[in-house]
């Protein structure tokens, strides 16, 4: 009789611990599967923020060598600079760069002077190719060799030394494009901010179509936006 109980017991107590083993697996499952859901909505979410809803955002990307020109005189500077260059629109709405403006800086006079797109190609094709407006989709880029010219009124006759030298470099971009009134979700416009080096400046070899290269010490692009 005493065996009796005790193999009762034994069955009481297998079967408790086989109820609890498996609600303890039961409820390790269900809170995996709850875990799944929500990475499957967050992937969701965010996957509908870059396709759908997020605002253009635009990325400036140039190339490691550009190149200089002066092809007036020493006496009658026209500097030129000419970037081969890629906008970008990283984000999923169409956007519009209205103007690109670039702004040289010389580190030993502490003088900076400000040019403007104004052609496309390169140095010395003619006829020129003005800038327009470039609207670019979302997920969208373009690529051309875009002239800087001296901005009307500029005081700073020449930005270059005749020497070799560094100089600092600042694109920035005007746009426009839809945006939501929802403040996390607006893109701001991020300059451009690069170093490029050159060797001495000789007027010889500029002979209306000639150019001078710069480029950069690292020899890599310089980018923003996605970097």
């Amino acid at each position: 009789m005493a065996l009796f109980r005790r193999n009762k017991a034994d069955q009481f107590i297998n079967e408790a611990v086989d109820q609890t083993r498996g609600a303890t697996e039961a409820s390790h499952a269900g809170r995996f599967a709850t875990i799944l859901s929500a990475f499957a909505l967050l992937f969701s979410a965010y996957s509908f923020y870059e396709t759908v809803i997020k605002s253009a955002d635009f990325a400036i990307y140039v190339a490691p060598r550009i190149a200089y020109t002066d092809p007036n005189s020493p006496d009658h500077p026209l500097e030129v600079f000419i970037l081969p260059m890629t906008l970008a629109n990283d984000g999923a709405r169409t956007g519009t760069v209205l103007s690109i403006d670039l702004t040289v800086f010389n580190p030993r006079t502490g003088k900076n002077k400000k040019f403007y797109a104004a052609n496309l190609g390169t140095w010395g094709v003619e006829p020129r190719t003005p800038f327009m407006p470039v609207a670019l989709l979302g997920k969208d880029t373009w690529s051309k060799a875009v002239q800087f010219i001296p901005r009307a009124g500029e005081k700073v006759k020449r930005i270059l030394d005749m020497e070799a030298s560094d100089y600092r470099f600042e694109l920035g971009l005007s746009t426009a494009s839809s945006q939501s009134d929802l403040p996390f979700l607006k893109n701001r416009i991020r300059p451009l901010d690069f170093t490029m080096q050159t060797g001495p400046t000789d007027y010889r070899r500029f002979n209306k179509t000639g150019t001078q290269a710069m480029w950069s010490k690292d020899d890599q692009s310089a980018r923003t936006g996605g970097q």
